[in-house]
C-alpha cells in the first residue's frame, strides 16, 4: 500500500506539472476576482490532501470567515466556510472532479465538445462542452474549454492554468482568474515585501496615543519620524538603515511632559517579524495577540483607501471610543462550522497596512484602555503627502542642555516637604516633575514668571531618594531630593 500511495502521488505530480485541463493543482495558489469587484476577492488553495483507499485524491480547500445573517441577538461570524469551490475537491479515478460543501457539483475536465453530464444534481443543472479553442493566457500560448450550463451560466477551463471563469449565483456574475502567485503569473495580491517596500529618502511620520493610567484621562502621545537611509537584503529579510526621531508627550496632571530621542539603526523585516496577517488571504481568520478578553481575532480584508491606496486590513475601522460595534470575535475552536460570538467589550480593533507605506492605522480599545494611531505624513519616491515635521523640532530638545539656574533647596533631607528658593524673580515659566528612581511620575506643576519661591510637598511619600526635574525652554536641571 505504501508503494501504491507513493506511485499515485508521483503520477499526480507529473500530470499536475503538465496541467492537462486540471481545474486546480495542490501545489498552486489561485487569485480570483468577483466580476462585480475591482479587487481580488478570493484566494483558492489546497491546505492539505489525502489519498483515499479507492485511490481517489481528496483536496481540502482553504476556508474563510463570513458574516452571520441569522445571528439575531448580537453580530457574529460564521467560521470555516467554504468559498465558491466549496470545502473539498475530489479527483475520482474516472477523472471526474466532485466539489463538496454546502452545495455539490461535478466537473469532467477531460470531456470533449458535445459531451454532457449532470453538473448539479440538487438543482438539476446539466453541463455541456461547447468547444475547445486556442487562447493566450497570462502571456502564454494555451487552450481553453468552454462549458455551458443549462441555467445559462458558463465555465471556462484552461488546459495549463485551471479554471479561468466560474459562475457566481444566477445573476450573470462570475469569478475570474487573475493570477497564480505560486507561478508568478498575472495579477496577485501584494505580499509583505510590497507592504514594506521603501527606498532611500522615504520618510514615514506616525502619530499614536495610548492610555497611561486606566480610569483616568492620562495618556502618552508619540510622534515617530523615520527616514530611510539605505536598503539591503539579508536572505529573506529586508534590512533598512533608518534615522529615527521620537517625541513623547506624557499628559498626566498639570502641564504635559515632553521627551525626545534621536537614533540611527537597522529596521529588519521578514515574515517572522512582520505581523502574521499581512500574508493572509481575503476572509482568513487571524487570532490577535494580547486582546483584553481571551482568544479573539478578526478576518482579513483588502480595500483601496482614498488616502493610503491599496491596503490590507484586519478588523473594522472605527474612531477610538466609538464603542457598540463589533471588531473582534471569538477564535474558532477546531475545524467545524460555528458561530463566532462578538467580543462583549464592544471593542475597537483595526490594523491597516498599505502598499509601500507599511502600518498606516491601528486601534485597539476596551473601556478606559486604548492604543491608536495613524500615518499622518510621508515622503515616497520624492513626493510628499501631509506636513513633515522638521528635524529641528525633535533635535533642539534632544540636546537637553543643563539649565543654568541658581536654586537652593531647604531642608534636604526633609521630613515632610521641600522649599525651593531662587535669588531673583523668574524671567520665564518653569515646569516641575517629581519622579522616583524607577522613572515613575509622582507630581508635576509650574512656577510662573515673577515668582522666587516654590513649596514641594512630600508628606505622602515614603522615605527614599527622588529626582526633581526643572525645565524651561533653555534646558533641564535635575535635583536630588531625600525624604527621611
Amino acid at each position: 500500500m505504501k508503494y501504491r500511495l507513493l506511485f499515485t502521488l508521483c503520477v499526480y505530480a507529473c500530470v499536475a506539472h503538465a496541467q492537462n485541463w486540471l481545474p486546480l493543482t495542490p501545489a498552486d495558489q489561485y487569485s480570483f476576482r468577483q466580476s462585480d469587484s475591482l479587487l481580488i476577492s478570493n484566494i483558492i488553495q489546497a491546505d492539505s490532501q489525502q489519498i483515499l483507499p479507492s485511490g481517489d485524491l481528496l483536496l481540502f480547500l482553504n476556508k474563510v470567515v463570513m458574516n452571520c445573517d441569522t445571528c439575531a441577538l448580537q453580530p457574529g461570524k460564521l467560521a470555516n466556510q467554504g468559498q465558491f469551490l466549496q470545502k473539498t475537491a475530489t479527483r475520482k479515478q474516472d477523472n471526474s472532479w466532485i466539489f463538496s460543501g454546502k452545495t455539490t457539483f461535478v466537473l469532467f475536465p477531460l470531456a470533449q465538445p458535445g459531451d454532457t453530464w449532470i453538473f448539479d444534481t440538487l438543482q438539476n443543472v446539466s453541463a455541456t462542452v461547447q468547444g475547445i479553442f486556442p487562447f493566450d493566457v497570462f502571456g502564454e500560448q494555451d487552450s481553453i474549454k468552454t462549458i455551458q450550463l443549462s441555467d445559462g451560466r458558463q465555465i471556462i477551463l484552461s488546459k495549463n492554468h485551471g479554471l479561468l471563469r466560474f459562475p457566481d449565483g444566477n445573476e450573470g456574475a462570475a469569478y475570474l482568474l487573475t493570477g497564480i502567485p505560486t507561478r508568478n503569473l498575472g495579477e496577485n495580491l501584494p505580499d509583505w515585501k510590497a507592504l514594506y517596500d521603501f527606498n532611500s529618502g522615504d520618510i514615514l511620520e506616525y502619530e499614536s496615543n495610548i492610555s497611561w493610567e486606566p480610569g483616568t484621562a492620562s495618556n502618552r502621545n508619540t510622534v515617530v519620524k523615520r527616514r530611510i537611509i539605505q536598503r539591503s537584503t539579508d536572505a529573506d529579510t529586508l534590512v533598512y538603515t533608518v534615522e529615527t526621531f521620537v517625541r513623547h508627550v506624557l499628559q498626566w496632571s498639570g502641564p504635559p511632559l515632553p521627551s525626545y530621542s534621536h537614533s540611527i539603526g537597522q529596521w529588519r523585516i521578514h515574515p517572522g517579524l512582520a505581523e502574521p496577517w499581512t500574508v493572509g488571504y481575503p476572509g482568513q481568520f487571524f487570532q490577535v495577540p494580547d486582546v483584553p478578553n481571551g482568544a479573539q481575532g478578526s478576518q482579513v480584508r483588502w480595500l483601496t483607501d482614498t488616502l493610503y491606496g491599496l491596503s490590507h486590513t484586519l478588523g473594522i475601522l472605527s474612531t477610538p471610543f466609538q464603542w457598540g460595534g463589533c471588531a473582534l470575535y471569538a477564535a474558532p475552536d477546531g475545524g467545524q462550522e460555528q458561530v463566532l460570538a462578538c467580543d462583549p467589550c464592544g471593542s475597537v480593533f483595526y490594523r491597516q497596512h498599505a502598499v509601500g507605506l507599511g502600518l498606516v492605522r491601528h486601534a485597539i480599545s476596551c473601556f478606559e484602555v486604548w492604543d491608536y494611531g495613524e500615518l499622518r505624513a510621508w515622503v515616497k519616491n520624492g513626493d510628499t503627502t501631509g506636513i513633515i515635521t522638521p528635524d529641528s523640532f525633535f533635535l533642539v530638545s534632544v540636546k537637553n542642555e543643563p539649565l543654568v539656574l541658581p536654586v537652593v533647596v531647604m531642608p534636604n533631607p526633609s521630613a515632610d516637604s521641600w522649599r525651593l528658593f531662587f535669588p531673583e524673580p523668574l524671567l520665564e515659566t518653569l515646569q516641575f516633575s517629581l519622579i522616583d528612581t524607577n522613572g515613575k511620575l509622582l507630581a508635576s506643576d509650574v512656577m510662573r514668571t515673577g515668582q522666587s519661591e516654590y513649596r514641594l510637598s512630600g508628606e505622602n511619600l515614603p522615605a527614599g531618594v527622588y529626582l526633581l526635574q526643572i525645565r524651561s525652554k533653555k534646558g533641564t536641571k535635575t535635583l536630588r531630593l531625600m525624604r527621611q
